[in-house]
């Protein structure tokens, strides 16, 4: 690397220091654990770990591949670290779990660290109010996962998941979006509009249509959603444009992005000169820690390889705490809303790029949701419900004091008289 290279390397992790604290690999225990096995809804495994001073903590374990899993130790004092134990923790449920041979039981640190500090943990920093239905299905169908977005004559249009209730997965696991459109955001009920895409498995291999993710670029509509498959888990996401919202034309450059297991539910953000998508995975193809991962992209067709930005304890399948994932900017706040079940937790950092699990600042009753602003400029967060109720929204209320501050989602355009 020559002399300018560094110097503007310097300069990057002067200013970004983040960058630096993300590439540098944490000092971590490598075990190998028997008899675990990836269910639903899953199981965090836990280390208890003595510290050099004789003090034990807790480290939950990442899953790496073919048995083996790591666990990172988040600490800045030299010296030795030993592993004492591991257990499986399933709601109230404990149970030890057998650490196998050839594990690493003790960990040195042979020089003090200097850590860069997560975001200070804070009383809870935005809240959602009471919901109100805006939007069901005709029965027997019912919407799931989905997404907002205003047209060119301003009307708002709402695409997302949508089969008949019960979800049979045999007869349709989802295989057409949902469309429905209103004036107003807060309209009640909007009005329903033929299905927006169907699949097509034979020419596309599209066994599902799920999530989909859309935003406006220069002119053009990009609509990002899993199109799953119908014997495996590694999903692929796929790209759909639109001039209007109306009509949607397949890219030539699809699949975006493969992975598994369960890779879905994209949400894209511009970040500085980039674009970000982020989805819900495991930290493998065969399962794993439910994490949220990233790629980037200039040009929002080629993507870079995967990074994973967010690690959850709890290990399993399908399904897990890291689905639905939305990232909303308010000055250098960060929020991570991600969906486990019915409840949404929210994660602050400081870093678009990272999240901590213990930096949860609090959790809200709802199911997949989007957040999105009126044109007076107020939040609202929606809620769907699972796999048989309406759409419905709540005013967000934020207590961060950034009001003022720039944002990563604008107020909306004044809405449609038509």
């Amino acid at each position: 690397m020559n002399s300018r290279a560094w110097a503007l390397l310097i300069v990057l992790l002067a200013k970004f220091p983040q960058l630096w604290a993300a590439e540098k690999s944490e000092p971590a225990f490598h075990l190998r654990l028997e008899g675990v096995k990836f269910d639903y809804p899953g199981a965090e495994q836990w280390a208890e770990v003595e510290r050099p001073d004789g003090q034990h903590l807790w480290a939950f374990a990442i899953y790496t591949e073919h048995g083996h899993w790591t666990v990172p130790i988040h600490e800045a004092a030299a010296g030795n670290y030993r592993m004492l134990r591991v257990e499986r923790r399933a709601g109230d449920k404990r149970s030890e779990v057998i650490i196998g041979n050839n594990s690493e039981l003790l960990l040195e640190l042979k020089a003090s660290r200097k850590l860069v500090p997560p975001a200070a943990l804070q009383k809870p920093l935005v809240e959602a109010g009471q919901f109100k239905t805006f939007f069901a299905a005709e029965e027997p169908w019912c919407v799931n996962d989905h997404t907002f977005m205003q047209g060119p004559d301003q009307r708002w249009h709402l695409f997302g998941i949508t089969h008949p209730k019960p979800l049979v997965w045999d007869q349709d696991p989802g295989r057409q979006l949902a469309h429905a459109t209103a004036k107003t955001l807060r309209q009640a009920p909007w009005d329903a509009e033929p299905f927006a895409v169907k699949r097509e498995w034979e020419k596309y291999r599209e066994y599902v249509l799920w999530a989909p993710h859309v935003l406006h670029h220069e002119g053009t509509y990009y609509m990002f959603v899993c199109v799953g498959d119908q014997a495996t888990h590694h999903y692929r996401i796929h790209l759909l444009t639109s001039p209007d919202l109306q009509a949607w034309t397949r890219s030539p450059a699809n699949p975006m992005i493969v992975d598994g297991f369960d890779a879905r539910d994209p949400f894209v953000l511009r970040v500085r000169d980039q674009w970000v998508l982020y989805y819900t995975a495991t930290t493998t193809p065969e399962g794993g820690n439910h994490i949220v991962a990233c790629v980037t992209s200039t040009d929002l067709i080629h993507w870079s390889n995967r990074k994973v930005v967010f690690t959850h304890p709890r290990a399993g399948s399908f399904g897990g705490p890291t689905e639905s994932p939305f990232v909303v900017r308010r000055g250098d706040n960060y929020y991570l809303f991600v969906c486990d079940n019915e409840w949404t937790d929210v994660y602050l950092s400081h870093d678009p790029f990272h999240w901590d699990f213990d930096q949860k600042n609090t959790r809200i009753k709802s199911h997949a949701s989007e957040i999105v602003r009126d044109p007076d400029g107020k939040w609202y967060l929606s809620h769907a419900g699972w796999t048989g109720g309406p759409l419905e929204l709540a005013p967000l209320q934020w207590h961060d004091g950034l009001d003022n501050a720039t944002t990563s989602i604008l107020p909306a355009a004044k809405e449609s008289s038509r």
